[in-house]
């Protein structure tokens, strides 16, 4: 575990160099006001609406804009099928699971399996990551909630389409200039199908990128073993979590580079962490009124995506804004409750940890 020690020591002298290092003009200040101003209409019309999460449709509005219209709604495109489709093979594994813990846990290893292996090898990755996601999201709520499963995987569909399309209403008031933040996407190192498994010749080529899809779906399959032993009722973060993390660049994979997986758990742990306190201390300060509510949130939101296209911490503040938004952000009414916010946040925690186990029990090659 000395790479996760030493994806954790960085990050402290990293942020403050990243705060210091915030703009008040110029692109990179720009385009953090373009997703404050899509995550706040997303979060506005999700009200009206009266859907029950609305922090997912916040999130969706945040990570779908790009500097390019024409990115920006493909990506949108790839959130929305991937999420659509999710949901449906969720709905059609629910009811097959909802008694049976054990079919579950398979369930859930072949979802994240093929979802984590085609989000590595195809073009249509952003796409796949969300299609094994919601389709664990759903599959688990037949644990917790066996009659509200349509409803749950409806509005999913439901918060990530609303997040989606208003982000593409936004992007499309701006000029089609990329930003100066914007990360170009990194080259795949593999392109392959999941019929390719069957072949011998490439199976043993490719067995890097098998071991990492087996590693990560064995860390979500085996949470139900968690909720139940501790009692969890909050699902959703720790399979989230487990999941995630594992979509790592293809070629830090190919290449044995597994310091990127910790460095994406610490990240993802400490920027969650973050973003939850700074709601947690603001609704403790200032309370739950909307104007303090609205400013704490495009102020998060400004913040967290000028960390997350600095130089050193980019995936912490994307994991900022995200605690951010799951704490502040819950339901259509105002806030009245911590707990679920927190109930989150140990969701995250259970999910790092469980990679972490995983690992330990079936050691990268680095590690041992």
């Amino acid at each position: 575990m000395l790479l996760l020690i030493s994806a954790l020591r960085p990050i402290p002298r990293a942020l403050v160099r990243e705060l210091k290092s915030l703009e008040l003009h110029g692109p990179r200040a720009r385009e953090a006001a373009k997703r404050v101003l899509s995550v706040l209409v997303a979060v506005a019309t999700s009200s009206v609406l009266n859907l029950d999460d609305l922090s997912w449709a916040a999130f969706s509005a945040y990570m779908v804009m790009r500097g390019s219209v024409v990115e920006t709604f493909r990506r949108g495109l790839m959130r929305i099928v991937g999420t659509a489709g999710g949901a449906l093979l969720g709905l059609l594994l629910a009811p097959r699971t909802a008694n049976a813990p054990l079919l579950l846990m398979v369930f859930l290893f072949l979802v994240s399996w093929i979802g984590t292996f085609q989000s590595l090898v195809t073009s249509y990755s952003y796409a796949w990551l969300f299609f094994g996601l919601t389709a664990g999201m759903v599959t688990t709520e037949a644990l917790a909630s066996p009659d509200a499963v349509v409803h749950f995987a409806a509005t999913r569909v439901a918060e990530i389409t609303v997040g989606t399309c208003t982000c593409l209403v936004v992007a499309s008031l701006y000029s089609d200039a990329q930003g100066r933040g914007e990360k170009p996407a990194h080259d795949r190192l593999w392109c392959g199908r999941l019929c390719d498994v069957l072949n011998e010749d490439w199976l043993r080529e490719h067995w890097p990128l098998v071991e990492h899809c087996t590693r990560a779906a064995l860390a979500v399959a085996l949470l139900p073993l968690i909720w139940r032993w501790f009692g969890i009722e909050e699902f959703s973060q720790t399979a989230v979590t487990s999941y995630v993390i594992m979509i790592v660049p293809s070629a830090a994979v190919g290449n044995r580079r597994y310091a990127a997986i910790y460095e994406r758990i610490a990240h993802r742990a400490l920027g969650c962490l973050l973003g939850s306190a700074v709601a947690l201390v603001s609704i403790g300060l200032f309370g739950t009124g909307l104007p303090v509510t609205v400013l704490t949130l495009a102020a998060g939101v400004w913040i967290g995506y000028q960390i997350q296209t600095g130089r050193e911490i980019n995936y912490l503040g994307t994991q900022f804004t995200l605690g951010l938004l799951i704490t502040l952000v819950q339901g259509p009414a105002p806030i009245t409750d911590i707990t679920p916010g927190l109930e989150r946040l140990v969701g995250i925690a259970i999910g790092s940890a469980m990679l972490c186990l995983t690992t330990a029990a079936w050691p990268l090659d680095q590690d041992q």
